[in-house]
């Protein structure tokens, strides 16, 4: 049956009658039932799952009426708002022009702060005008949608609202209140793909904080898109990830982060399993107030100093080099040298070793299709206008893209891609579109 064509009022009315038909119905079959003792019948139950229906579908109603007259308030009282706000306005500055003219102080200049009114832009008020559309109705719990109510739908998004934006990570065309401006770059991200870059950045600390094109995107503006489990997930993420030299318990079973106000001294309780861990070589808490030599730590350094690897001093993270500059940025952020360990720029150490810089140099020039039948002078030269260009851009910012055809690797998550692939118009480096966006 059709109901779509029916105005609320009759819809509550035929819901209440259903629920009073059966509320009578259930008093019959409770004084003829039979049955064991402590179990309901059959048809009990069933009238039990119905009439729970029914008042879901009663308080879905109800929802959508006082949506749809906050849409109603909004449409009739936004336009009479902004001329009163702007009628006072232009009240106020006439008066301070007389006083001036006058050369009289104005008693009435502001002694106490007028709090600031937000402003109604074409955004907010295009949500607000979409909140009485049902989740049934806008096709969005997984039922087709009624021609007729996406006819009536289409009438009621108009104006800029009705102009619809890409997605940059899904490509996918959505409304503008269903979607997200990523300030800086401008670009737009929709319900379904912020959402699953705050789950990333949750999962994958190289993604935290969630930003496009180095941008950091902020909770508060990206909030009405995102479940309220995800927001409470990324404040308790968010915490733990800004945190450094983070201690976790030394049990293996549990492994939980320890904030930095569960720690006491050098000694961290689990808020989860109430194990104590040593904040120092993160096992377990010792008996006396010194921690002794872990073996298994000294062990670690001593092939870290072999292998020439570097520590990073904010997460105490090794890092190894493997191609360019010695300019690093570990995955929590912090940016140093990888010959000293100091924060990046705060040194005299070279920035570079030539041997890695034509080793990287000699990667780009084998990209190239027909690389391998070059003469060798020929590909030398290649090998030395790169490794120049790796010198001038070793500190790029990733600001200039192209596209390269055919199966590539992405150098920063590995990922294989078989169709195509960014690369670096400056420094050479191949990211996928996540990478590029996201993570650079």
């Amino acid at each position: 049956m059709d109901l779509s064509g029916l105005d609320p009022e009759t819809l509550r009315l035929m819901v209440q009658m259903q629920l009073d038909d059966l509320h009578a119905l259930g008093e019959t079959a409770s004084q003829k039932g039979k049955g064991h003792a402590g179990e309901k019948p059959d048809f009990a139950l069933a009238i039990e799952g119905y009439r729970d229906e029914l008042l879901r579908t009663s308080q879905l109603l109800a929802d959508e009426a006082i949506s749809k007259s906050i849409t109603q308030a909004v449409r009739q009282d936004a336009a009479v708002i902004r001329a009163l706000e702007a009628e006072e306005q232009r009240a106020a500055s006439d008066r301070e022009m007389a006083f001036q003219l006058s050369g009289m102080k104005n008693p009435y200049s502001s002694t106490i702060p007028r709090p600031a009114t937000p402003a109604l832009d074409g955004e907010t008020l295009g949500r607000l005008e979409q909140l009485w559309i049902s989740p049934d109705r806008a096709g969005t719990s997984g039922h087709a949608e009624s021609s007729a109510w996406a006819s009536s739908r289409k009438q009621e998004v108009s104006g800029e609202n009705n102009k619809k934006k890409e997605c940059v990570a899904c490509n996918d065309a959505f409304f503008s209140f269903d979607m997200v401006n990523s300030n800086g770059c401008g670009h737009d991200y929709c319900r379904g793909c912020i959402k699953t870059l705050f789950q990333s950045s949750i999962l994958d600390e190289s993604l935290f904080p969630p930003r496009c094109c180095g941008n950091q995107l902020l909770l508060d503006s990206c909030r009405h898109l995102l479940p309220s489990a995800l927001v409470g997930q990324f404040r308790t993420k968010k915490i733990e990830l800004e945190t450094p030299n983070r201690t976790y318990c030394h049990l293996p079973t549990c492994s939980t982060f320890v904030p930095p106000q569960a720690i006491k001294g050098n000694i961290a309780t689990c808020q989860r399993c109430s194990a104590r861990t040593c904040g120092v070589c993160k096992r377990a808490a010792h008996a006396n107030s010194d921690c002794p030599e872990d073996p298994a730590t000294q062990e670690l350094i001593s092939l870290a100093a072999a292998e020439g690897w570097q520590k990073c001093r904010s997460c105490l993270r090794f890092v190894e080099l493997g191609h360019g500059c010695y300019h690093i940025t570990c995955r929590c952020g912090a940016q140093f040298c990888y010959v000293c360990g100091e924060p990046w720029k705060n040194c005299s150490c070279p920035q570079w070793e030539e041997n890695r810089l034509l080793d990287r140099a000699n990667v780009i020039v084998g990209r190239n299709a027909g690389a391998a039948r070059l003469p060798d002078w020929q590909r030398a030269n290649l090998v030395e206008q790169e490794r120049q260009n790796q010198i001038i851009n070793h500190e790029c910012r990733h600001e200039r893209w192209k596209s390269r055809r055919g199966p590539q690797e992405c150098d920063e998550c590995h990922d294989e891609l078989p169709d195509f692939i960014y690369e670096c118009r400056q420094c050479r480096i191949m990211a996928c579109r996540r990478c590029r966006f996201n993570r650079l």
